[in-house]
């Protein structure tokens, strides 16, 4: 079956309009379901430092970055398909006196702008499920981080098949292409000669923080429907609940990945 999105539909996703209600959503600038808790999850995992060279790819407005040179003192780079995502995280980090430990750019997961590597570790936090080519961002991954270095990632996954139907309106609902499995990602890991450390099933707190996320957005019915319109709200509740539903039914659901290349 050929993909219902396409790049148009995950930068419309993703506008300063879009980005924004996410935001208020998420309840923070992660744009992301791991959040913190992954985040420093990993940073334990991967021993992450003021001396470590982080690439944070799909890094959105810079949540994750910014928390990573924050917590850690480390120089972060942040990676994302939409050039005012960049901008605005850019702008973020001077707001937060981070300007100096972090560079963010526009740029293409599937084909970094980075030399071969580049950097200690290779983060990201559920980006790669807007990716077509998943299997060539692990490759990129691979090829940026340096020998001894960990790729260290959470992402949206498929935990079993979907009807063709109710794939295309989760797939819609999310902006995602196509959802890898948590089996893909290890086995393309191997691929690359990288060990997998960490292969931890987050579904739970996927599933628990759209609840939350769902309760926000019922409280903001007013707000959207006088900004936008009625029909716009419903649009919004119409594919949030899709994506709960999804969690709930044990199809959709999220990994956290923490590999070492050798």
């Amino acid at each position: 079956m050929s993909s219902v999105i396409g790049e148009d539909d995950i930068r419309r996703n993703y506008s300063r309009v879009g980005t924004n209600l996410i935001e208020q959503l998420y309840g923070d600038d992660f744009l992301s379901l791991s959040g913190v808790e992954s985040s420093d999850a990993m940073i334990a995992a991967t021993g992450i430092d003021a001396e470590t060279r982080v690439l944070d790819i799909g890094c959105g407005v810079g949540g994750p970055t910014l928390h990573l040179a924050e917590t850690t003192g480390c120089h972060a780079t942040g990676i994302d398909l939409m050039e005012w995502h960049a901008e605005e995280a850019a702008a973020r980090a001077v707001t937060r006196g981070l300007g100096s430990r972090t560079v963010f750019k526009a740029g293409d997961a599937t084909n970094l702008p980075f030399d071969d590597a580049s950097f200690d570790v290779v983060w990201s936090q559920d980006a790669w499920c807007h990716v077509p080519d998943k299997a060539a961002v692990v490759r990129e991954a691979s090829r940026a981080v340096t020998t001894g270095g960990h790729i260290a990632f959470t992402d949206w996954v498929a935990l079993s098949d979907m009807a063709p139907d109710y794939l295309a309106e989760v797939q819609m609902a999310v902006a995602s292409p196509n959802f890898a499995t948590p089996l893909l990602y290890r086995t393309w890991l191997n691929n690359e000669g990288c060990t997998v450390l960490d292969n931890e099933d987050i579904s739970d707190r996927f599933a628990a923080r759209y609840r939350s996320m769902i309760a926000n957005l019922n409280a903001l019915e007013a707000q959207v429907s006088n900004q936008f319109s009625p029909r716009v709200f419903a649009i919004m509740q119409e594919k949030n609940t899709m994506i709960l539903k999804a969690f709930e039914d044990g199809k959709l659901g999220g990994v956290q990945i923490v590999a070492r290349k050798p």
